[in-house]
């Protein structure tokens, strides 16, 4: 009787542990649904968290140069101002080419108050995605 009582509590722990280790896996996984998405999570990660990472689990190669200067120029500015920027992705839309490419045109806002006034200043930014297991970012570029 001692014996399959701890059987059962034996079956019962490791299918918690299984449990467990399966809703952990899918709450730390980064969400690479759809080519918005993929956009949305990896500016987040690259601009706002500035965890550079995590930015690197959106992207196709690690990498995306141009966003990255582009950080940079902002940190830098950061320093110049003595200020922390607000980062905001705005007007994210799509435009599928075909099922494992597309393109998302995302609105970058960088806001700060300067000497007691609000400014901002909003850029727009191209970027191409593939699917690769998963939506990632590719290439970006600041548009105009």
């Amino acid at each position: 009787m001692l014996i399959v009582v701890g059987g059962v509590l034996a079956l019962l722990l490791l299918g918690g542990v299984a449990t467990g280790f399966v809703l952990y896996n899918r709450a730390a996984a980064p969400d690479r649904s759809a080519p918005d998405v993929v956009v949305v999570n990896y500016l987040q990660a690259a601009l706002v968290s500035r965890d550079p990472n995590r930015a690197k689990l959106f992207t196709c190669d690690g990498s995306v140069p141009a966003l990255d200067e582009f950080n940079a120029q902002a940190v830098r500015r950061e320093q110049e101002l003595g200020v922390s920027f607000s980062i905001n992705i705005e007007g994210v839309s799509v435009a599928k080419i075909n099922s494992s490419n597309a393109s998302v045109v995302a609105v970058i806002r960088r806001s700060a108050s300067i000497d007691g006034i609000q400014q901002s200043l909003a850029d727009t930014w191209r970027f191409d995605v593939q699917d690769r297991d998963g939506w990632r970012v590719c290439t970006g570029a600041k548009v105009g």
